[in-house]
């Protein structure tokens, strides 16, 4: 890489580091929510989310606060086995009908919309929400409710925005766990920040030029106490977004960056770097241009990452994760250039359909495999249809690896987690993941 090249992308990595500190300061406090300890509070808080906009007649919060009653086979596999006068809607419900006996689990990214309180230039909103990670925006109109628009939050405007080239509209924020108020399976702290400033890793943005020459984006975890120097260079994560996404989403909507902290913190894992690359620009008429994906990575994005941070290059010490349609392109380099990555994990995957049988070659016995999707997930099992050598889905997938004589979860079935095809079940696979099978 010339050397100019490599002094822009450090002067990038810079300020992006200066945004980012920024940025993080304004998400711990967004001024358009406030979340206080209420004892009258089924789950211990009550949160307020705000929005003053002088021209708008109305608002709406559209947000990720909905629930559903745990292994409710009515809304298993987003209703695959409902009857067709059946909707999975009709058995989930707002944080109004939260239940502290522990019964309930999130569903969906945007599955709830409620009418904001006018006062004056003001539009409010107020619950009461267990402990989590949630994602938010406004639908505001300006002609009484004739049409609406989308608005992200402009006091908690997402950090990534600030230096990523492809921006998120969900806002987030984090509501704590009371043990008191709620059930043990509420607890979702690991998706939390970390509370010692000193174990929390950096995200940094690298920018490279990739195999179509264009300028191709890319979001760099480093751990706590990262060397540059270290004799042993660092295992490496690579995380692919799903479809409609960007490389900023496991790290903004994921929180894998929080997820990664707490384990290294802990000790259950080593430190490790994650790489998370855009993986939306290479298309074809068809669909996906997996092959060019896969170029660009290996070509591109592997020399770009060598030249800047201390990683490793042996394959036995790289994993591939993706989601959804990033789980497909996992899927792709698994069956097709499986030396690349010693791990590959497909959190609801499809792509089945892509392969026959006989895709099987020499390395893929010595890889690890994991395979994990949501009780509500869509892509876990498709409807209509148990003819799972055609339908692209988690367990069709599962056939696939079955069918080939492969292991997958180190023998273990299938791993099944609360939710749907959201981002509440794809952090909690990773956890999973991190925990209990990469380089285990």
């Amino acid at each position: 890489m010339p050397a100019s090249r490599q002094k822009e992308i450090q002067m990038r990595k810079s300020l992006i580091l200066t945004a980012l500190i920024l940025a993080g300061a304004l998400l711990a406090l967004p001024a358009a929510v406030t979340t206080i300890p209420d004892a009258a509070s089924p789950t211990g808080y009550t949160t307020t989310i705000t929005y003053t906009d002088s021209e708008a007649t109305d608002a709406k919060l559209v947000g990720s606060f909905t629930f559903y009653k745990d292994n409710d086979l009515r809304v298993f596999a987003n209703g695959a086995i409902l009857n067709k006068t059946d909707k999975v809607a009709n058995y989930v419900s707002g944080p109004e009908s939260w239940d502290p006996d522990g019964s309930m689990r999130h569903i969906n990214d945007e599955g709830y919309t409620a009418v904001m309180a006018k006062d004056g230039d003001t539009f409010s909103y107020t619950m009461q929400l267990p402990c989590a990670s949630y994602l938010y925006f406004f639908q505001v109109s300006y002609d009484n409710g004739e049409t609406w628009v989308r608005v992200t939050d402009p006091d908690n405007i997402p950090p990534q925005n600030t230096y990523a080239l492809n921006s998120q509209y969900r806002s987030q924020f984090f509501v704590p766990y009371d043990a008191s108020k709620q059930d043990a399976s509420d607890d979702w702290t690991f998706l939390l920040p970390i509370e010692d400033p000193s174990k929390a890793g950096t995200i940094e943005y690298l920018v490279y030029t990739g195999a179509d020459g264009s300028a191709r984006p890319a979001q760099v975890y480093l751990p706590a106490g990262y060397d540059a120097e270290r004799e042993e260079p660092y295992k490496a994560v690579f995380m692919s977004h799903g479809g409609g996404g960007a490389e900023g989403d496991w790290f903004h909507q994921g929180n894998v960056n929080n997820i990664a902290d707490r384990l290294i913190a802990d000790g259950v894992i080593e430190p490790f770097i994650i790489v998370a690359p855009e993986n939306v620009t290479f298309t074809i008429k068809s669909g996906t241009d997996y092959h060019a994906i896969y170029d660009d990575m290996v070509n591109y994005l592997f020399p770009a990452l060598e030249e800047n941070y201390n990683i490793t290059t042996d394959p036995e010490d790289r994993a591939m994760v993706g989601l959804s349609r990033g789980a497909n392109v996992t899927s792709w380099i698994l069956l097709r250039e499986t030396a690349t990555f010693g791990s590959y994990a497909l959190l609801s995957c499809g792509g089945v359909n892509l392969y026959s049988a006989d895709s099987y070659n020499e390395y893929l016995g010595s890889v690890d495999i994991y395979l994990g999707g949501g009780f509500s997930d869509q892509a876990f099992l498709r409807a209509n249809t148990l003819d799972l050598n055609k339908v692209s889905s988690v367990m069709g997938f599962a056939w696939l690896m079955n069918n080939l004589g492969l292991e997958f979860n180190h023998g273990d079935p299938v791993k099944v987690v609360p939710g749907a095809h959201d981002w509440f079940i794809w952090p909690q696979l990773a956890l999973d993941y991190f925990s209990n099978y990469l380089w285990k």
